[in-house]
């Protein structure tokens, strides 16, 4: 048998004009995914802040291997860091929060299939501090 080779990685662009990784592996397509739902499950059941650490391992290992891990990772602590900002900031803070909770849920299951296609997604609403 052949030795395994490691596929080269790029970007490309196909007709429905969404910006899709070339070569990432099936194994890093689901850890994305998951990366994605964690948070969901994590306001599902009230334990939000213990899984974002979850992320941020995934992230901090994996962001060297993948630039789609790497790209999406940062996008998914960005979210995580203004929906943050917007419960620690009193009245103003809570009424955004309201509004932006809901898309923040729709979004994240918007970007676990983007990411099992290979494809890059930006999460609207969100503070970039991570670039």
């Amino acid at each position: 048998q052949p030795a395994e080779t490691t596929p080269e990685l790029g970007t490309d662009a196909p007709a429905n004009g969404r910006l899709r990784s070339v070569g990432e592996r099936d194994g890093d397509r689901i850890i994305l995914v998951l990366c994605q739902l964690w948070p969901f499950l994590g306001l599902v059941t009230g334990t939000l802040p213990l899984l974002w650490i979850g992320v941020l391992v995934v992230w901090a290992v994996r962001k060297e291997a993948s630039p789609l891990i790497d790209d999406q990772g940062r996008e998914i602590c960005n979210t995580l860091i203004t929906l943050l900002i917007l419960l620690l900031v009193p009245v103003v803070g809570w009424a955004v929060a309201l509004v932006w909770i809901p898309v923040w849920l729709v979004n994240t299951i918007r970007a676990a299939m983007a990411n099992g296609r290979a494809e890059y997604f930006r999460f609207p609403m969100t503070v970039r501090l991570l670039r």
